[in-house]
């Protein structure tokens, strides 16, 4: 069994480390795999793209474990089961159940596993718990309360709702093993467009009641669910020190069949568990599914209830939103009408996107970008800060543009002519960059996987794979698809890239990879 891990921010590495442990992954992708250097040589063997259609291809590769931010996730899992890959995707893997049932039907037709990541239910502690309410331990269930806060990583990814408080809806429906009669939901914004904190109230049959606190906002770390029963209450808690599950032995005692009260019936009970680690196990299951086919528990079918449920306290929350948009933008960026943002791109501060533009999935824009009027952007590309994009310039997948790199569209241009019917196109090939403080002229083509220097300015055509630089722009080298400028094995003919072992021999547009391992040989 192969994997490959999409993602490797702060929970990413967790399974990282994870996923190596068990002896399965072999691929890593990643935006800047360079970012991440030290982890190459921590975890030896494995392979790191930024091209997300290696790992699709890829038939060696049997699963995916998603690890990219919460925008990104149902995007990304349609891809990997179109690809015939099983799917591993934290939470939470949808934002409506709408949107969770097409991926569950996608993964039925393609016979693939879809599994969440919510590791509560693999926690020991949880699962400890859920022995003392089968054993009748805490006599009849009154309420529960969950309490989840700390300080959130601003500007939010994610509000507290789909980014908190959706582990303890999911896990209370689970112990529970129903859904509510009644909720109600209240939810402030103090610093930004997104719900910070957040206050939930369930009912259930039997008059059973349970509340949410969910806050991005608090100074300190807090994990707590409170079980309330009348014959005990229990608390699981996850402290500096490490998680914790506390039997209270109190009694609910009506004073004059009438009144009632709590009673201490002694000292409070620590609750043995297993000390494993709860992602380790949830990982371990993952795994195990795959290799047997077994059904998940935390399934997309099983997790379709708590999905349900929050997308409805969601849309009481803000009526006046469909759903959550499957990308980011930033409150001070302006998005014109007939613009369409693909799922998992994030648009930071002051950027502007103009009528007619049509932006791919997963691309990042960085402050004060502008793009249109009629511009189209690819899959995956990365624009940075102060770039703009004119009518006529078109990117292709995985482009990547430098801080204030310069396109033109009007190669004569005077103020006092108008020449908008004169624009000349400028395309950016598939996994093109172009560096910090370039100029593109119009009516140019940047090869794919070309690198144009900082400060170069490209008068013509760039060749497939070729560096250039200077101004004009000249070539002075060709470089792999990961960057790496490559070594000259024959004169004219093969180039090699000692980093990913790749062969690449010349063509008339510039470079194309040799499939063999090694042609000389």
């Amino acid at each position: 069994m192969r994997v490959a891990l999409l993602g490797c921010g702060r929970w990413g590495q967790k399974l990282l480390r994870l996923l190596y442990e068990q002896k399965v992954l072999a691929a890593v992708w990643t935006r800047s795999p360079e970012k991440y250097r030290s982890l190459h040589e921590t975890y030896p063997g494995l392979y790191w793209t930024s091209v997300l259609e290696e790992i699709w291809r890829d038939p060696a590769l049997q699963a995916v474990v998603i690890a990219t931010p919460a925008s990104t996730h149902p995007a990304l899992i349609k891809e990997a089961l179109l690809a015939e890959k099983d799917v591993f995707c934290e939470k939470p893997i949808a934002f409506s159940a709408t949107q969770l049932q097409e991926l569950i039907t996608l993964a039925q037709k393609k016979e693939r596993i879809l599994m969440g990541g919510h590791v509560l239910h693999y926690h020991p502690a949880v699962e400890a718990l859920q022995a003392l309410l089968r054993e009748g331990r805490l006599g009849r269930l009154l309420s529960l309360r969950a309490e989840r806060t700390g300080i959130g990583r601003f500007p939010l990814a994610e509000d507290a709702l789909w980014g908190l408080a959706i582990h303890d809806i999911a896990l209370i429906l689970h112990l529970l093993g129903q859904k509510p009669e009644k909720s109600t939901a209240h939810a402030q914004a103090c610093y930004s467009s997104l719900a910070e904190e957040i206050d939930l109230h369930l009912e259930f049959s039997q008059g059973i009641k349970a509340h949410i606190t969910a806050s991005w906002l608090h100074p300190q770390r807090k994990r707590q669910l409170t079980v309330v029963g009348t014959e005990g209450i229990v608390i699981f808690s996850e402290g500096i020190e490490g998680p914790t599950l506390h039997l209270y032995p109190y009694r609910v005692v009506w004073e004059s069949g009438q009144t009632p009260s709590l009673h201490a019936e002694g000292e409070p009970i620590s609750i043995p568990f297993s000390p494993e680690e709860p992602l380790a196990r949830e990982i371990a299951h993952f795994v195990h599914c795959v290799q047997t086919r077994a059904v998940p528990r935390t399934s997309a079918e099983a997790l379709l209830p708590a999905t349900a449920l929050a997308e409805k306290l969601y849309r009481e929350l803000f009526p006046e939103a469909d759903a959550p948009k499957p990308y980011f933008v930033h409150p001070t960026a302006v998005i014109d009408d007939d613009v369409e943002i693909g799922e998992g791109t994030k648009i930071w501060h002051f950027s502007h996107v103009l009528r007619g533009s049509r932006i791919g999935k997963n691309c990042v824009l960085g402050q004060n970008v502008v793009v249109g009027p009629f511009v189209r952007v690819g899959n995956n590309c990365k624009i940075q800060n102060n770039v703009s994009l004119y009518y006529g310039v078109e990117l292709e997948d995985g482009v990547l543009c430098g801080p204030s790199c310069v396109f033109t569209n009007d190669k004569y241009p005077r103020a006092f002519i108008e020449r908008r019917n004169e624009f000349l196109q400028t395309r950016v090939r598939r996994g093109a960059t172009i560096g910090a403080n370039a100029t593109i002229m119009c009516g140019t083509t940047i090869g794919r996987f070309a690198m144009v220097a900082a400060g170069a300015v490209v008068t013509q055509d760039v060749p497939d794979h070729a560096l250039v630089v200077g101004n004009p722009a000249r070539q002075v080298g060709w470089v792999c698809e990961c960057g790496e400028t490559l070594e000259e094995k024959q004169p004219d003919s093969l180039y090699y890239c000692e980093r990913c072992d790749l062969y690449y021999q010349r063509t008339l547009k510039g470079l194309e990879k040799i499939l063999q391992a090694n042609p000389l040989s």
